[in-house]
């Protein structure tokens, strides 16, 4: 597992980025209240989010395998089949902000087959002392809360940064710049179409790299999803690897091999 560890707001993206690094007035940001009901640690600040996501981003995943994804953790009672979820929706490319709205979580998994051309996000906050499942299987009388995302892009121009670059090096020059990226939900859009504003060239996800606000480097394709589960805690959980065989065979099922990225003193959702 690659551990990112990193202070509050390090990794939080601002809407549009670029222009020398001042953003701009195109952000999308994603406003939501919480219908289900948490118990979190007081005046939390930071949190613990852990991403699970295809090791290689050009393996594809459709939007059945992501609805198939969420239904198991339905079904594996991960998720309060019984409460609701949010779904936020951008249309690709952006064009306004995105649409939001609360459905029943039972119908939550049908809701991502309608992404067609689209960013999904289908989200659920949940509290395992209350019965449901911990696929980290934390111990104690008050584990805190859980809150699950899954993200998928169904584009063959935009792709998800989990983790936002606050640079980009070109890998045709060696120019390094802050790049243009929409906000969406806790991570951010690529589009890869873009170009290098010093040399022209289009971004190439084997060549460009990124940089996170810890300083750590890596190429876009490490850092790029076309789908991802964020599942946010108060604390970083024991386990460095998720121990639930039963949950990482469904993400199996619809990733293949998938990576599991730690995100440290992140900012809540």
């Amino acid at each position: 597992m690659l551990r990112l560890a990193a202070g509050r707001h390090e990794l939080r993206p601002s809407g549009l980025l670029g222009g020398g690094g001042a953003c701009t007035a195109r952000s999308m940001p994603v406003h939501r209240e919480r219908v289900d009901p948490i118990r979190t640690p007081a005046q939390l600040e930071v949190c613990h989010r852990r991403w699970l996501l295809p090791d290689d981003v050009g393996r594809p995943v459709a939007l059945t395998q992501a609805a198939r994804l969420w239904r198991g953790l339905l079904d594996l009672g991960v998720l309060d089949g019984s409460s609701e979820a949010q779904l936020v929706r951008v249309s690709l490319p952006p064009s306004g902000p995105p649409e939001e709205s609360d459905l029943p979580a039972a119908a939550s998994a049908g809701a991502l087959l309608a992404g067609t051309g689209a960013a999904s996000a289908v989200s659920q906050v949940v509290l395992p002392e209350e019965g449901c499942r911990d696929p980290y299987r934390e111990e104690g009388p008050d584990p805190g809360y859980r809150e699950y995302t899954l993200y998928v892009v169904d584009s063959s121009r935009f792709l998800l940064l989990p983790l936002v670059p606050v640079t980009v090096t070109c890998g045709a020059c060696g120019a390094a710049s802050t790049p243009e990226l929409t906000s969406f939900a806790t991570g951010a859009l690529l589009d890869v179409q873009a170009t290098c504003r010093a040399c022209g060239a289009q971004r190439d996800l084997e060549r460009d790299r990124g940089t996170l606000r810890s300083g750590a480097t890596f190429l876009l394709e490490e850092l790029c999803a076309r789908a991802a589960l964020s599942i946010e805690l108060p604390r970083a959980p024991f386990e460095e690897e998720m121990p639930d065989a039963a949950v990482a065979g469904i993400l199996r099922e619809a990733f293949g091999a998938y990576d599991e990225l730690a995100d440290d003193g992140a900012e809540p959702a």
